[in-house]
């Protein structure tokens, strides 16, 4: 298949944090007395949201959704257990397959030699970083570290309700209230009914608002909104002009700035992508 770019989506915002969000980092070096369960950071020691982290939730996301509507959805091979593999994952084994798949267009496949169809993944998630003025004062009086804090945890013996020995651990989060700014997803567009099934990425941005993103979610961790969203197209020939710059004027999706609001009213924007 010759697939040629059409153009591509740039999807911008912010992500608001509103119950404390782990997403774990390396533990090499810490000493003795030091965080159990630390945050990922960037070179300045800020916390970050890793593009990868983002991508993968949203297509866990948006394969239950599909499984719910298709029971034989689950059609990756049995999982080898002594390989650790997991069951309940997707992936297109034959190009038919894949031609009416939105998750493996929108999201790729694994790079089997077996599989012989086209892989051009459509979304790319970027890192989102802290806005650090979304850290107040007030915040950063009662918070243990710079830009985190720290929740003590332990495990219960539910027979006797009382705390297990040498269970008790220090887990590092951002803050309810942090902001990361600069969210960025870039959408490539290759065929026509790529613009269609763009509608799925709105769809897991919605779904991921009402699950967790990181890690302990069951706890209450992790729970997140979109916010101020602002869509951009730019065409194949914008590129070869360099007109690319994204200007107010080239939003696609004035006054719906949620996922919510892009979801209901998706038909307008596809309308716009000309």
């Amino acid at each position: 298949m010759n697939l040629v770019l059409k153009g591509k989506v740039v999807i911008k915002g912010e992500i608001s944090v509103l119950t404390g969000l782990r997403i774990g980092g390396s533990t090499s070096g810490l000493k003795i007395g030091g965080i159990d369960l630390n945050v990922i950071t960037d070179p300045h020691g800020r916390p970050y949201i890793p593009g990868s982290s983002l991508k993968g939730k949203l297509r866990t996301l948006i394969e239950r959704k599909k499984a719910s509507e298709n029971p034989n959805f689950w059609n990756y091979p049995k999982p080898d257990e002594s390989k650790q593999e997991f069951p309940n994952r997707h992936m297109c084994q034959k190009e038919e397959e894949y031609k009416k798949c939105p998750v493996c267009k929108i999201w790729g496949i694994l790079g089997k030699d077996e599989i012989m169809v086209p892989t051009l993944t459509r979304l790319m998630v970027c890192d989102a970083y802290l806005d650090e003025s979304s850290i107040t004062k007030e915040m950063k009086a009662n918070l243990e570290l710079e830009w985190t804090e720290v929740k003590f945890e332990t495990a219960i013996n539910r027979i006797t309700g009382t705390a297990l020995s040498g269970s008790l651990r220090q887990v590092e989060r951002v803050p309810a209230g942090a902001r990361f700014k600069d969210v960025e997803l870039i959408y490539n567009v290759y065929e026509e009914e790529d613009k269609d099934i763009l509608k799925n990425v709105f769809i897991a941005m919605e779904l991921l608002e009402h699950d967790y993103l990181g890690g302990m979610g069951s706890r209450g961790y992790g729970r997140v909104a979109f916010k101020n969203i602002e869509v951009y197209w730019n065409k194949r020939e914008d590129y070869e002009s360099g007109n690319i710059e994204l200007k107010k004027e080239r939003i696609i999706n004035p006054g719906l700035d949620t996922p919510q609001k892009i979801v209901a009213n998706f038909a307008l924007i596809r309308e716009r992508l000309i």
